[in-house]
């Protein structure tokens, strides 16, 4: 069977736990599932699981304190661990009909948190609308105060959840920002019982979380552990996840393409100062941490080196030559492709309009000079922690998702210049994944997103975009003159790596046998992909909708073809 008898530790209080436990079970796993602090604790160390499955939600205790006990602990620092959450509460956020006026993931971006409270509390003349702020998290909380105080509202911060209730009808705030991951008493609790109160009820909930729910993530935000956190969760979604992480090294393993540009797995960071002296001895102490340092002197180098390296977080110093760190900063954040980057600006200046400007802008932290080396390597650690996913960006390819497309195919609209947008899918990818299984499938996407990075982003001071719809589809927003070009690249580079995707046997036959969605057995050719071209060049475009039915027609018409092919849409006003 499946589970070939290995043993996972399902650590859980809900009711739904022993329905997890008995599917798994049902595929060969022996189980045993705790509830308690203490008990998972032993268990991991005595009865040596080959997979731990967490509940983040339970109530019990804190599941990250469990977490760190079990990294810190060398019988159980290996330990493998999954967050897998199943409540139907999520339909409180997400659902057709959701209690909540905004839900917006951590990193929070400010511009929308600004947009939900313009509509949940609007500014009032001559009064400043109070602004509740419950979170466990004081650091965060001191940032988001911050942002309100700056944006003329009056906040007042709860970091205890079991004092948020007694508050809310105390001051009867204009609206909440409700986290909902927090020990002893959830988001989820707080919002059932304002509900059922009639001094809390009309109070507009605006949910500031790092857990993204109904959406699975290969590294969860506070966790950095494979994670979902649902109404319902397939089995066969279950399974996937399991037999993943204690598969060991198959073939498929063995087969996996080796990172680029000699990645390791520590996280890079890319430090930029002009005095040397100074990086160098902060280069050495954040090495010594564990990270992987990359340096810059001057503003223009850090640009150069986060195009060439992708470092996963960046601390740069304020006063620098040719580029200071917030114009630095600010390009970054212009670039879709960067944009996620968490950034530290380590500064001289404490002046506080500073750090709102650069709050602003989506800043991560500051630092003051001189730097305290222990002290910065715990902010790193920790805005790594929090912010290892933008708010939209795909955890598969890292490219950003529908709504940072959506925005950036309506600014071009806006802008009124010529544009030219490529939405792109692959063909035969659920015959190819039906035979290689779905973890074959993710490494085809993460290599068609890096071939789309690759031919697209030529240097650092492109303004193409690359965004990920989902699934096998993508987009590409480029200047009109360039996007013919552009695909015929684009198809030309897809149709080289393709036969790298399959194995000998198939390589040599051309094609892979597998069901179509009707349930017939037929043949199927090699991936290829196909390409619809939208542009403004020929006709006037008003709408993002238009744009995306004009591109999803094409396309179309493209996937008819049985090679990789691309349409430009030639049609007139």
């Amino acid at each position: 069977m499946a589970g070939d008898g290995k043993k996972i530790l399902l650590v859980d209080t809900d009711k739904a736990a022993s329905g997890t436990a008995a599917f798994l079970e049902e595929h060969g796993y022996a189980v045993q599932t705790v509830g308690g602090y203490q008990q998972a604790l032993t268990a991991a160390q005595n009865w040596k699981p080959d997979l731990v499955i967490l509940n983040i939600l339970i109530q019990a205790f804190n599941p990250l304190d469990l977490i760190a006990e079990l990294r810190k602990n060398p019988f159980t620092e290996g330990q493998k661990i999954i967050i897998f959450s199943q409540t139907p509460k999520t339909d409180i956020v997400t659902g057709p009909a959701p209690t909540v006026s905004g839900y917006l993931t951590k990193p929070v971006d400010f511009d929308a948190l600004k947009a939900a409270l313009a509509k949940a509390a609007p500014p009032q003349e001559g009064r400043q609308p109070t602004v509740m702020v419950a979170d466990d998290d004081t650091e965060f909380s001191d940032l988001v105060t911050m942002f309100l105080e700056a944006n003329n509202y009056a906040p007042e911060v709860v970091n205890d959840p079991m004092q948020v209730m007694a508050r809310l009808r105390e001051r009867r705030p204009d609206a909440l920002l409700l986290d909902i991951m927090m020990p002893g008493k959830d988001g989820f609790a707080i919002m059932e019982e304002m509900q059922e109160s009639v001094d809390t009820v009309g109070i507009p909930i605006i949910i500031l979380s790092a857990l993204r729910l109904e959406n699975y993530q290969e590294r969860g935000v506070l966790t950095g552990l494979p994670e979902i956190v649902a109404r319902e969760i397939p089995g066969d979604l279950l399974l996937k996840l399991v037999e993943e992480q204690t598969g060991g090294n198959g073939e498929a393993a063995a087969e996996a393409p080796q990172p680029e540009g000699g990645r390791t797995d520590r996280p890079r960071v890319l430090m930029a100062d002009d005095q040397t002296e100074l990086l160098m001895l902060m280069k050495e102490m954040v090495e010594y941490a564990g990270f992987e340092v990359v340096t810059a002197n001057d503003g223009v180098e850090a640009m150069r080196a986060v195009f060439e390296t992708n470092p996963d977080i960046i601390v740069l110093d304020y006063n620098m030559p040719r580029k200071n760190g917030l114009e630095v900063a600010q390009d970054l954040k212009d670039n879709p492709l960067f944009a996620h980057i968490p950034i530290i600006i380590v500064t001289a200046f404490g002046e506080k309009h500073a750090k709102l400007k650069g709050l602003s802008m989506g800043i991560d932290d500051y630092l003051i000079k001189p730097v305290d080396a222990d002290e910065l390597v715990a902010r790193i650690r920790m805005i790594l922690k929090r912010n290892r996913q933008v708010l939209d960006t795909n955890p598969l390819s890292r490219l950003p998702g529908n709504p940072s497309i959506q925005a950036r195919v309506e600014r071009e609209l806006q802008k009124g210049g010529k544009f030219a947008v490529l939405y792109l899918d692959l063909n035969n990818f659920k015959a190819y994944n039906d035979i290689y299984g779905f973890e074959a499938g993710d490494r085809v996407i993460k290599a068609t997103a890096n071939l789309l990075v690759k031919l697209t982003i030529q240097n650092e001071k492109t303004e193409d975009f690359i965004g990920h719809i989902g699934g096998d589809d993508f987009i590409v927003v480029t200047g009109y003159e360039r996007a013919e070009q552009l695909a015929q690249r684009i198809v030309r580079g897809f149709d080289e790596i393709a036969p790298s995707f399959y194995n000998k046997t198939d390589r040599e036959r051309g094609h892979i046998v597998a069901t179509d969605r009707q349930g017939n057995i037929k043949k199927f050719p090699f991936l290829s992909i196909a390409i619809g071209i939208v542009h403004n060049g020929s006709r006037r475009l008003s709408s993002f909708a238009q744009v995306s039915n004009i591109g999803t027609e094409l396309k179309k018409g493209a996937k008819a073809s049985d090679k990789s092919h691309y349409i430009v849409d030639r049609r007139k006003d």
